[in-house]
C-alpha cells in the first residue's frame, strides 16, 4: 500500500477529543492511476491513497485505495499510515494483522487500480546438461593398459624362461637343437651362464625375481593412472563444490502455520502462573510437527467476542525446536477483549484459531554483535523468544543485555527462565530489573528506565549494535527519544529489520 498526502491534521494516538495542531506533509505519488477520478494532489481533503500488490491476491491490477477520511480514526494512529507512504504497504498491513473488518472497510475506499500493473510470471530455469565425451578416452585408457599388459607378459616369460633353464639344461639344450638350423651344432654348445643358474642360491635369486617382475608391474600398471594428463575443458567440472555444508536454521523451516489463513488447535494444558498470567499449551495435528515461526515473529489469534470477530497478536515462549506444541504464557487483563474475555476463561479441549508468522523481525545467527533490549510486562514475550534462541545456539556469540520493568515482583514473567539463561550463558546474557514498586531486599534497579540506566546497562551505538523494545507505549516512546538523544538512528513507525532500534 502506499499513500499521498497534503497538509492536514492528525488526532492525538488513542484518543477522540479535537485533532493536535502537528501537520503532514505531503509525499507525492508517482504511479500511473487509472479509477472513476485520478487524486487530486492540490486537494487539501485528499491526504492519503493506498495500494496493495496484485500479487497478494493473485489479480493483474494493483488495488488503489483513498483512506483520507479514516486517517483520523486509525486505531493504530496515523503515524504507521505515514510511514508506509507513497510506497507498497501490503507487507506492513499484513504484519500488523487486521481483523476480516478492517478488510471490509478498506474496501470502501477503493478508487481504481494501479495502471501499469501486470502479473508477475516467474523466469523459467534453464538446466545446461554437459555431456563428457568418452570418444577420445576409451582409446587412450585402453593403449595405456596394452602397453602395461605387454610389458608384464614378456617380464614374465622371461623369468620362466631362465627359471626353467636353471633347473633343466639338457631339456634346454634338446629344444635349441630341433628348432635350430642343422649348421648349427647346438649340442656342442655350452652356456657357462645358465650353469651357474644351478646353484641353489641362484635358483632363489630367480624365484624372487619372477615374484618382484608380477608385482612391479601391476604397480606400474596403478601408477600409470595418476600420472596421466588429461586436457580440454570437457575435463573440468563446470562447478566447484562447497567446501562446507552448513546446516538448515531449524528457526527458518515452515510448518504449520499459514500467514493468510486461519487453522484451529487444540488447548491441552492451562497453568496458572500467576493471579492472572497463564501458561496455555496448543497441541499441534502432528506430534512430530514445528510450528513454523521463524525468530522473532508473532502469530495472530482471532475469536468472536460478543458477536463481533476481535484478531490480536502474540509471541509464543516455544519454537520450532519444541516439537508438536505451541506455548504462549499471557496475561489476562480484566478489560481486555481477547485476554480477559476469550483466553482466560479457555478450559482444555477448547480450540482456538491461529494464523502467521507475522512481523518485520527474523532473527538469524550473525545479525549484529550486540543487541540492548529494553521490555515492560508482557513485553518480555518476543525477548525470551531471541533469548533462548541465541543462549541454545553454541555457535552464536551474539551479546545480550536486557532492561526488564515491571511493577513489582509478582509482575515478573518468565523470570525463572530468564534466570537461569543469565547463570548459564554469561558471555551471551545479562539481566537487569527495574520495578517500581520494589521490596526492601531489592537489589535490582527501582523507578523508570532513565537515561542514565541505558547508558550503563546496554551497550552504546554502533553499526553492530542493535537495540529492541517491546511495552507499553509509554515506556516504548520515552526509550526512543532517549536513545536516539544517545546517537542511535531513530525508527520508524513500523518495525524493520534494518531499523538500529526496533520495535516489536
Amino acid at each position: 500500500m502506499s499513500t499521498i498526502h497534503n497538509s492536514t491534521q492528525k488526532k492525538d494516538q488513542g484518543s477522540s477529543s479535537a485533532p493536535s495542531t502537528k501537520t503532514i506533509p505531503r509525499i507525492p505519488y508517482s504511479g500511473s492511476f487509472l479509477g472513476n477520478s485520478a487524486p487530486d494532489h492540490g486537494n487539501e481533503a485528499n491526504t492519503k491513497v493506498l495500494y496493495q500488490t496484485a500479487a497478494l491476491f493473485n489479480l493483474l491490477t494493483c488495488p488503489v485505495y483513498d483512506i483520507t477520511d479514516y486517517v483520523r480514526d486509525h486505531p493504530g494512529g496515523a503515524d504507521v499510515l505515514l510511514d508506509v507512504a507513497g510506497t507498497d504497504a501490503t507487507a506492513a498491513y499484513e504484519d500488523v494483522g487486521h481483523s476480516e473488518d478492517a478488510s471490509e472497510i478498506l474496501e470502501t475506499y477503493l478508487i481504481g487500480t494501479v495502471k501499469d500493473a501486470h502479473e508477475f510470471v516467474q523466469p523459467k530455469v534453464v538446466r545446461v546438461i554437459n555431456q563428457t565425451s568418452s570418444d577420445t578416452e576409451t582409446p587412450r585408457r585402453s593403449s595405456m593398459a596394452l602397453k602395461a599388459a605387454t610389458t608384464i607378459t614378456a617380464t614374465l616369460a622371461a623369468s620362466a624362461l631362465v627359471y626353467i633353464s636353471s633347473k633343466n639344461q639338457r631339456a634346454l639344450t634338446d629344444f635349441f637343437a630341433k628348432h635350430s638350423p642343422a649348421s648349427l651344432q647346438i649340442s656342442e654348445v655350452r652356456i657357462p651362464f645358465i650353469n651357474l643358474l644351478q646353484g641353489g642360491f641362484l635358483s632363489g635369486v630367480t624365484a624372487a625375481t619372477l615374484a618382484c617382475a608380477s608385482i612391479g608391474g601391476a604397480i606400474g600398471l596403478k601408477l600409470s593412472k595418476f600420472t596421466e594428463v588429461e586436457s580440454g575443458f570437457t575435463k573440468y567440472r563446470p562447478y566447484k563444490k562447497a567446501s562446507t555444508l552448513r546446516k538448515q536454521d531449524p528457526h527458518l523451516v515452515k510448518g504449520f502455520l499459514e500467514p493468510k489463513n486461519y487453522k484451529k488447535l487444540p488447548l491441552v494444558e492451562k497453568v496458572q502462573l500467576s493471579p492472572n498470567v497463564y501458561r496455555l499449551v496448543f497441541q499441534l495435528p502432528n506430534p512430530k510437527g514445528i510450528i513454523g515461526l521463524p525468530i522473532g515473529q508473532h502469530v495472530a489469534i482471532k475469536a468472536m467476542v460478543n458477536g463481533a470477530s476481535v484478531s490480536r497478536s502474540y509471541t509464543p515462549t516455544s519454537n520450532n525446536l519444541d516439537l508438536g506444541k505451541l506455548e504462549l504464557v499471557i496475561k489476562c487483563y480484566p478489560d481486555g477483549i481477547l485476554t480477559g474475555q476469550y483466553l482466560e476463561s479457555l478450559e482444555v479441549g477448547d480450540k482456538v484459531e491461529f494464523r502467521g508468522p507475522k512481523g518485520g523481525m527474523k532473527y538469524h545467527s550473525g545479525l549484529c554483535k550486540k543487541i540492548g533490549m529494553i521490555a515492560g510486562g508482557t513485553g518480555i514475550t518476543p525477548m525470551y523468544q531471541l533469548i533462548r534462541a541465541i543462549c541454545e545456539d553454541d555457535r552464536d556469540t551474539t551479546e545480550i543485555s536486557l532492561i526488564y520493568a515491571n511493577r513489582s515482583e509478582e509482575d515478573i514473567l518468565l523470570r525463572r527462565e530468564l534466570e537461569a539463561f543469565a547463570r548459564g550463558y554469561p558471555k551471551n546474557f545479562k539481566l537487569w530489573y527495574m520495578l517500581d514498586h520494589p521490596s526492601d531486599n531489592w537489589t535490582y534497579g527501582k523507578g523508570y528506565v532513565t537515561p542514565d540506566v541505558m547508558a550503563a546497562r546496554l551497550p552504546g551505538p554502533a553499526s553492530d549494535t542493535k537495540i529492541m523494545l517491546c511495552g507499553p507505549p509509554g515506556m516504548v516512546n520515552a526509550s526512543k527519544k532517549a536513545l536516539v538523544a544517545a546517537g542511535f538512528e531513530a525508527p520508524g513507525a513500523v518495525g524493520k529489520m534494518s531499523d538500529q532500534v526496533f520495535c516489536f
